[in-house]
């Protein structure tokens, strides 16, 4: 069994790097959740730490959550989405990471919270193991 964490450096706050993936990455969508990804080779992902000479490597996978402020107008909503999730993501993320170590690729995955209603954490976790799947199959068609 491996451990289950999700770690400072595996979640993408990058403002720049947010704005590329999405400006030139691709989407699909699960309902409840549509999900931004961009791919990168490990070469490239290498990032520069601003006031920092050498350069660190990041974690090859990297995600970020939103829920809009436009359906949830209270806080605590929104937190609870996105607390849910992350959760869903983190319990399932294992499997998809050994694959992208295997084929030393490094991807950003965003995932937005489009529904109207606040939803139960087992129709999340159902609709994470969907996109995780179907981001395995558009990265890695033959897996």
């Amino acid at each position: 069994m491996s451990i289950q964490t999700l770690s400072k450096n595996e979640r993408l706050k990058s403002y720049k790097r947010i704005r590329i993936l999405f400006a030139e990455g691709e989407k699909f969508r699960v309902s409840p959740l549509l999900v931004y990804y961009r791919v990168e080779s490990k070469v490239e992902g290498v990032e520069v730490v601003e006031g920092v000479e050498d350069q660190m490597p990041k974690s090859n996978l990297q995600m970020g959550v939103s829920v809009s402020s436009r359906y949830f107008k209270r806080a605590v909503d929104r937190n609870l989405l996105k607390r849910r999730i992350r959760e869903a993501y983190r319990k399932q993320k294992s499997t998809f990471k050994q694959l992208l170590e295997e084929k030393e690729m490094m991807v950003d995955v965003f995932f937005v919270y489009i529904e109207a209603d606040i939803i139960d954490y087992e129709k999340i976790y159902q609709s994470m193991t969907i996109a995780l799947k179907t981001l395995t199959q558009k990265l890695i068609p033959n897996s």
